[in-house]
């Protein structure tokens, strides 16, 4: 019977390596994937990110039928530099550049303190993270074409002038470096960070019926593997830097957008449930004798 099971084993795992050819171009998957659904018609998805920034996501998936569970893998925490922001604000600079909705939150907060701000300018890596500013009625005079840091950096205006960069405590240098090659100014600081939440026990039963993991940056995913103590078989993620950590962490099927977005985030979950759908439909193979 051990031996049978082995040899099941291997021959769902070439099935899944075969359909995988087949689908690659249009789900730009990895091969192998072999993970069970649940009973729905669509695969379960998880969302990660901290509580109350899942609406978006959730709403579109909730137009397509896709099911979801809320499990927030992150929340938020002030960093070291944060009490700084403030007196930063009151100076000037030629551009202000902000690449998440969080460190866009902080701003917001932090300008509310200040009762005149120095002249600059606001850059922001893309839409999500603009409209948090714009909602508080803050121009925002630069977005890159794509929702990248790399974009970001290649595409600001010259001429080469002061910049600040309020910033998680765990973002890459990616903004500092290409500016400061460009010959920009960069003062960076960090006034937010992230650290895993905490799951209960309901949550973490709730994660057993996952079977797609949308990951919006490298902290969730680092979240949902302390919660559950294992590496998900699939994620769905929001962009390339979010890709690129579920590469490094082990994930078999990784799944992300050409233009990051929550618009393509949805796109990748919706590939991911067309791979994981076509796996399940496929011919059950004959256990050995």
């Amino acid at each position: 019977r051990d031996r049978a099971s082995v040899v099941e084993s291997r021959e769902k795992r070439m099935i899944g390596f075969q359909i995988s050819v087949l689908v690659r171009d249009h789900v730009r998957s990895r091969v192998g994937l072999t993970c069970q659904l649940s009973s729905s018609k669509w695969p379960m998805v998880g969302l990660t990110r901290e509580r109350g920034k899942n609406d978006k996501l959730a709403k579109l998936l909730e137009e397509r039928g896709i099911p979801y569970k809320e499990l927030p893998c992150i929340e938020f925490v002030d960093g070291d530099d944060r009490p700084q922001l403030a007196g930063l604000l009151r100076e000037e600079w030629d551009w202000v550049i902000v690449t998440s909705p969080e460190a866009a939150m902080v701003l917001n907060e932090e300008l509310d303190k200040v009762d005149s701000c120095g002249e600059w300018k606001v850059a922001c890596v893309g839409k999500a993270t603009a409209d948090v500013l714009r909602d508080k009625g803050i121009s925002v005079s630069f977005t890159p074409s794509r929702a990248t840091a790399e974009d970001l950096c290649k595409e600001l205006p010259d001429p080469a002038g002061k910049v600040l960069f309020p910033a998680s405590k765990l973002a890459s240098e990616t903004v500092s470096d290409r500016l400061s090659e460009r010959g920009f100014s960069v003062t960076r600081i960090n006034t937010y960070s992230t650290q895993p939440a905490q799951w209960n026990q309901e949550q973490k039963k709730a994660s057993e019926a996952v079977d797609i993991v949308a990951v919006g940056s490298p902290s969730a995913l680092r979240g949902w593997i302390a919660q559950t103590g294992t590496v998900p078989h699939t994620t769905a993620c929001i962009g390339g830097t979010s890709a690129k950590a579920s590469t490094r962490e082990g994930v078999e099927g990784v799944f992300s957008p050409e233009n990051p977005g929550v618009d393509g985030w949805v796109k990748s979950v919706e590939d991911a449930c067309e791979h994981l759908r076509t796996l399940q439909e496929a011919p059950s193979s004959k256990k050995a004798d």
